[in-house]
């Protein structure tokens, strides 16, 4: 079996193609477009007609790119730059009658679940604790779990805690930026957004558990800090692994940066994302400070990968 999924984030659109290897997945091949669909639903609560073509024309491209590896399935899921615009119904309509392409609105709890599989499925040894860390545009979910590794490939079978927190790199970033280099006030009027979001969805860890980072802040911070020369593939390798003080060195340095220089530290990662790149760098900080972890490992795997697993297990193994 062959399929292609597409997560419709507050960012980013991406597509996966992948074909069922066992019980798992062999990734054929991968595409980001940034659509910054979120752009003002935060302040205005409606996706913008800009958006809103530009999606369009992102979904267009990857209809035709997973048509041409002959695809028996296309899964479209939206998150929540979708779950909190008005006008999200009209826009979904003309996607399903324009292209064909029927959108699954994620709940914060079911997208929080494949992530949460994702960031799992690229690693064989979490035999303990774990909470993932998946910073989106317009939220942040957090899922903790138990031996992950055991459930695979159920991997949200593993899951005993979770929250979807309301902040996000673009949602915070229009929230509390106005400029960049942000000023002190603006930083700590963040950090405060983070805590207390934070502090009102306490999850059961269980003792010292594996922190895993899944999508855009994660896989972008761990290609900065490897450099561009680096042969590490963010959509294909395994693993990588940063310090706490490697995050709050980043924290500090992308805080005192422009967008444009923030950008050229690693043009291919940061485009169309650096703009709202040290929020994110801040709400890792935020998160590993609040959960006294020492080491974030970044997973290649982000949703897309989890909502084909999604797809493979609602379907027969025959199919």
């Amino acid at each position: 079996m062959r399929l292609a999924t597409i997560d419709i984030g507050t960012n980013t659109a991406q597509l996966l193609v992948a074909e069922r290897d066992g019980a798992g997945l062999r990734r054929l091949h991968v595409a980001e477009r940034f659509v910054r669909l979120g752009e003002g639903v935060d302040a205005h609560g409606r996706i913008g007609a800009a958006a809103q073509d530009r999606l369009l024309r992102t979904l267009r491209e990857h209809r035709q790119t997973a048509q041409a590896y002959d695809v028996d399935v296309i899964a479209a899921a939206g998150t929540s730059a979708l779950r909190d615009a008005h006008n999200r119904a009209p826009l979904l309509a003309t996607i399903r009658d324009e292209l064909g392409l029927s959108v699954d609105l994620l709940s914060g709890s079911v997208e929080a679940a494949w992530s949460f599989a994702a960031a799992c499925a690229a690693f064989d040894d979490l035999t303990g604790p774990c909470l993932v860390v998946d910073i989106g545009g317009g939220s942040t979910e957090l899922v903790a779990g138990t031996a992950p590794s055991r459930h695979g490939p159920s991997y949200p079978d593993a899951i005993t805690d979770r929250a979807s927190l309301d902040v996000g790199c673009v949602r915070l970033t229009e929230r509390c930026f106005a400029s960049q280099p942000p000023s002190r006030r603006a930083v700590h009027a963040a950090e405060r957004t983070i805590d207390t979001a934070l502090d009102a969805h306490p999850l059961d860890l269980g003792a010292s558990p594996v922190l895993l980072g899944t999508a855009g802040t994660a896989t972008a911070l761990a290609l900065v800090h490897a450099g561009p020369d680096s042969t590490w593939d963010a959509l294909h390798g395994r693993g990588f692994s940063l310090s706490h003080a490697d995050v709050r060195r980043w924290r500090d340095r992308l805080l005192q940066h422009s967008v444009e220089e923030i950008r050229a530290l690693h043009p291919d990662a940061l485009d169309g994302r650096a703009d709202v790149f040290s929020v994110g760098v801040l709400l890792l900080d935020r998160i590993m400070t609040q959960y006294n972890r020492d080491t974030l490992r970044v997973s290649p795997y982000e949703l897309r990968h989890g909502l084909a697993l999604r797809t493979l297990a609602r379907r027969s193994p025959s199919q």
